[in-house]
């Protein structure tokens, strides 16, 4: 395996997981805010909710732009989450670490 193909696998694999991760945590934490399980007057709670809009939002924002919300469903949101997951489980694994040997 070469070292591009060793850094791409090490470093870029797991950093997508973590913000697909990060995404889950945003999306859950928005969901207590909404139904008022987590009172939106909580400093750390809006803390953490800043920290992890800081690392979602310049991801989501040119998807907002392009595609418009559906109701209450953030479509742009959506289609983020899914093509980091794309990119992460299929285009990696499949065309760029074979290509790479």
């Amino acid at each position: 395996m070469s070292l591009l193909a060793s850094l791409i696998q090490f470093f870029v694999q797991p950093l997508l997981s973590l913000i697909l991760l990060i995404f889950f945590v945003y999306v859950i934490l928005s969901w207590l805010f909404t139904l008022n399980i987590v009172s939106p007057h909580n400093p750390t709670a809006r803390q953490v909710y800043g920290i992890l809009a800081s690392v979602v939002e310049p991801i989501v924002a040119p998807f907002r732009r392009i595609i418009p919300p559906l109701g209450n469903f953030d479509m742009g949101f959506f289609f983020a989450a899914m093509l980091l997951y794309w990119i992460s489980r299929y285009l990696i694994p499949g065309i760029v670490l074979p290509a790479l040997n």
